[in-house]
Order: C-alpha cells, then sequence, then structure tokens
C-alpha cells in the first residue's frame, strides 16, 4: 500500500486550503498541529491506501467530524442524547513504588463519553482507537520531499501496514487491562479500527448488542476522487472471552507434535545432534 494521505489531505489534492494545511503541520482531524511522533517535527503522514481503501496510520485520523463519538454515543445513550468527550482518563490505581502509602492512576482510555442530562454526567463508556504500525523504510525523506516538490514523484512510497503486531503488541494488552473493568461495571467499550484492519484480525463469534460487552466501530476509509473520508460505520457487537480467545497469538499444537518436533531436531537422519545431559 502506498502513502495517501499527507497532513490530513489526499496526496493527490493540491487546493490552496490542502497546502496550507500542510504547510503549517495543521492536523484538520484534531483542528491543530499535528503531533504524530513529535510535536516540533511531526510525521504528517495519515495512511496508506490500495488506491480504493486506506489503512489508518495514526488514532487521530479517525476524529474526522467528531463521527466516532457521536456513533459511540448513539449506541450507548441512546438517540438524540447530549454528551461530553473526556480524552485520556486513567481507569486503575496502583501503589506508587516512589510514594509510600499513596497510589498513581494507570489504565489511560483514549476517550470517555460521558452522557449529560440537565447539566450532570448521568452514564459513561470507553472509546478506544487503534491504527496500524507500518513496515518497511523510514518516512521523514519521503515527507521531506513530498513537502518540498509537491508530489512523491518516482520515489517508492510503499508501506506495508502491520495489522498483526498492531492487534498482539499494542490493542490485546490494552483491551486485557480495561475491558475487564467496564465489564464489571457493565459499561459499554467501544474499539475504533478502520475496515482493512478489522478484516485483518481472525473470526470471532458475535452476540446481540444488548449483550456486547465490546463493540467494534469498524469504518471503510474509502477514496472519492483525490480525497479519502470515513464511510459509514459497520457494527460488531461481541462478548471479551470470545474475542480474548480468538485474538490470542496463535493455535497450540498437540503435544505430540511437540514430541516430533523434537525427535526431528535431536536425531536428523538418525543420528543424535544434541547433547544429552545427566540431571
Amino acid at each position: 500500500m502506498n502513502i495517501s494521505e499527507v497532513f490530513g489531505h489526499g496526496v493527490g489534492e493540491h487546493s490552496d486550503a490542502a497546502w496550507a494545511d500542510r504547510k503549517s503541520k495543521f492536523c484538520r482531524f484534531r483542528g491543530g498541529p499535528c503531533n504524530k511522533s513529535s510535536k516540533s517535527d511531526p510525521i504528517g503522514i495519515c495512511s496508506v491506501s490500495d488506491g480504493v481503501n486506506a489503512a489508518s496510520l495514526c488514532p487521530t485520523r479517525f476524529l474526522e467530524d467528531g463521527r466516532i463519538f457521536r456513533d459511540a454515543a448513539r449506541l450507548a445513550f441512546g438517540i438524540n442524547s447530549s454528551y461530553a468527550v473526556f480524552p485520556e482518563i486513567r481507569i486503575l490505581q496502583v501503589p506508587d513504588a516512589k510514594k509510600p502509602g499513596e497510589f498513581k492512576k494507570i489504565g489511560k482510555v483514549d476517550f470517555i463519553l460521558g452522557k449529560v442530562e440537565g447539566g450532570v454526567v448521568s452514564d459513561f463508556c470507553a472509546v478506544e482507537v487503534q491504527a496500524a504500525y507500518f513496515s518497511g523504510l523510514e518516512t521523514r525523506s519521503l515527507l521531506r520531499h513530498f513537502m518540498e516538490r509537491q508530489n512523491f514523484g518516482a520515489l517508492d512510497t510503499f508501506r506495508r501496514p502491520d495489522f498483526r503486531s498492531s492487534a498482539q503488541k499494542r490493542l490485546i494488552p490494552q483491551l486485557q487491562l480495561k475491558v475487564p473493568v467496564f465489564r464489571r461495571w457493565g459499561k459499554k467499550f467501544f474499539v475504533v479500527v478502520d475496515s482493512q484492519f478489522f478484516n485483518s484480525l481472525p473470526e470471532f463469534r458475535t452476540t446481540s448488542q444488548a449483550n456486547s460487552e465490546l463493540t467494534w466501530l469498524v469504518y471503510p476509509l474509502k477514496r472519492d476522487l483525490e480525497i479519502y473520508r470515513m464511510d459509514d460505520v459497520l457494527t460488531t457487537f461481541t462478548e471479551w472471552a470470545d474475542v480474548e480467545t480468538s485474538l490470542r497469538e496463535g493455535r497450540a499444537p498437540d503435544p505430540a507434535e511437540i514430541i516430533s518436533e523434537l525427535q526431528l531436531k535431536f536425531a536428523p537422519k538418525g543420528k543424535a545432534s544434541v547433547r544429552v545431559f545427566q540431571c
């Protein structure tokens, strides 16, 4: 997949507004300066694409028009509910090793939505956002070339989204820490991903909206001429145990398979090649 968006605009978009945002390193999705990787020298590459559908490389990409918050709030609180968005709320306490007798907070949730009734917060739910890492060469030189010449020319812009590492090394540990808490509280937990990311995940069983402990909000990032837009949300309702089981790393083989593999390594061609010890 090739780089498809730079500082919030498709690489083929050359309007005055698009280049004004790029030159000022402005992120239209967050409504402020881009801070991807660095505040002073951000890597403003938002997504990569196969030419039709994009995969987000930055979680801020999903903030387009506040769609994810409206969609989550409607499911959690009901249509026409009022809500507020609270970013980066920590939900767990652990003893502070540096301050005996005191606690510090961990387990930061990307966003908590609070239902507001009569000026009072009466309910809440969690929204976690996950973009993909990528494999391949660095991107800063490509970004500099694009900003200076307003195109990539003949440069190789191919980058492979590493969905597997993004899920196993980042998303799953975060969900294991946070989802059980919201499950215990009886509060809704939403995970926002793009359709490319979601389609790379193993299949897991679905459930009804009422029984959902982890709800996936899946957004296709579709190309419209030179612009990429978030398409209508695809919602999948799941129970946490099913997701945790499906997303575990790999399938455990039968013990007999391990014995066979060890035997092949121990005596290839009938002759022992591994040292044997006595205990």
